[in-house]
């Protein structure tokens, strides 16, 4: 299973959380039909137990690449056109920033680089701990991609946890 599979997947789960009860529409090639996943209730809860550590993992990572950027004197947003310019092919040279800039941007990139394998371990350690399999993780959100009653009852289940932990983290049950 490949990082980017994991961090594209994440990413998409991190709009499902951010949606509330809004459905996601997930842009996907017209499907043939086919015989829908089943999924039961208890693995749909272990599938919301691993997507929210797993997402926990990602903003941790995430707070490290963005302090490692600092770092090197770079802002965010100029990371991140280097970054572009760059995933489209251009040259450095084309991009409107500066020698220096570029330099720092390469230098953050080996770093990132680092946090990013370890990112993807520890993902991948979440989603098992759990007790998922890999394979099973992503047949699940596919099936929930593709199914809006099951967004719907995955929503519900990362709410009802969301107030679980709240109400833990809060003396006296405020």
């Amino acid at each position: 299973m490949s990082y980017q599979w994991i961090a594209g997947s994440m990413a998409a789960l991190l709009l499902i959380f951010a949606a509330g009860t809004v459905q996601a529409q997930f842009e996907q090639a017209p499907q043939q039909p086919e015989a829908a996943t089943d999924v039961s209730d208890e693995e749909l809860q272990v599938f919301v137990d691993a997507s929210m550590k797993a997402q926990q993992i990602q903003t941790e990572s995430q707070m490290e690449m963005i302090a490692i950027v600092e770092e090197e004197g770079l802002e965010v947003e100029t990371y991140n056109e280097i970054l572009q310019g760059m995933q489209m092919g251009q040259e450095p040279e084309e991009l409107e920033v500066s020698s220096s800039d570029v330099a720092k941007f390469e230098k953050a990139s080996e770093q990132i680089g680092e946090i990013e394998q370890e990112m993807e371990q520890e993902l991948i350690t979440a989603i098992e701990d759990e007790g998922m399999d890999l394979d099973r993780y992503q047949e699940i959100f596919t099936a929930i991609q593709a199914d809006p009653e099951l967004q719907q009852k995955m929503q519900q289940m990362i709410q009802e946890a969301q107030m679980q932990q709240g109400g833990q983290q809060q003396p006296g049950g405020f």
